[in-house]
């Protein structure tokens, strides 16, 4: 699904994914009907909480392509942003755990679904295709490859340290970010900085615990 995204082919964009790790097994091995259901649920809940004016440019199967063209917001915004779709993300499976009535495949292991995020900034063009808007450039292309990297968890904030170098509080802020790598044909080798979302995840339960008291 694609949608019109207001840019120029001049544009600075940051492209910023949340992707939904688990996504395949957990289709094709469960319900087709209630999986469905879970992980539209959830790309939908990924949406609602955008809170930095970002535009979704194409849900693609297990993720979101979210961009913003012009200037990129500070790290502690991205990060802020990344925490409020993760504690929803979660918030949301917890309360289908607790709640559910139903013992089928997708209801029993919607537990086993996680969320990761990759964020690069860079210049990109657009081009139309049959009245869709698509970009095109390197920087698109980082940002996908990124989705497979040398992080030692599966849920995480991954910035590319090009990015970051752009950010105003970039430097600073990623101080208690890990530093990582990973080369990639045709591109090179592309460093980049990840922040555990682990730590969020005793705020989603309790975001929950609450609601039900």
């Amino acid at each position: 699904m694609e949608r019109a995204v207001a840019t120029t082919n001049s544009d600075n964009v940051l492209f910023f994914i949340p992707d939904i790790s688990g996504f395949t097994k957990f289709v094709t091995e469960t319900e087709v009907s209630h999986s469905q259901h879970i992980i539209q649920e959830l790309l939908e809940l990924i949406v609602d909480a955008n809170q930095l004016g970002l535009e979704v440019s194409e849900f693609e199967g297990d993720a979101v392509l979210f961009v913003r063209p012009g200037a990129p917001p500070s790290l502690d915004e991205l990060l802020a942003q990344a925490r409020k779709m993760f504690v929803d993300f979660h918030s949301h499976i917890k309360r289908i755990e607790i709640l559910r009535t139903c013992t089928c495949g997708a209801c029993s292991n919607v537990h086993c679904l996680s969320l990761k995020f990759v964020a690069h900034f860079g210049p990109a063009r657009t081009m139309q295709v049959k009245g869709h808007s698509k970009f095109i450039g390197k920087s698109i292309i980082v940002a996908h490859r990124l989705l497979k990297n040398q992080v030692p968890e599966s849920e995480y904030l991954l910035v590319s340290e090009e990015t970051l170098n752009q950010l105003a509080d970039g430097t600073a802020t990623a101080s208690s970010f890990e530093c990582g790598n990973c080369s990639y044909d045709e591109i090179g080798e592309v460093a980049y900085r990840h922040h555990s979302m682990a730590p969020y995840l005793a705020e989603a339960k309790a975001t929950v615990t609450g609601s039900l008291t």
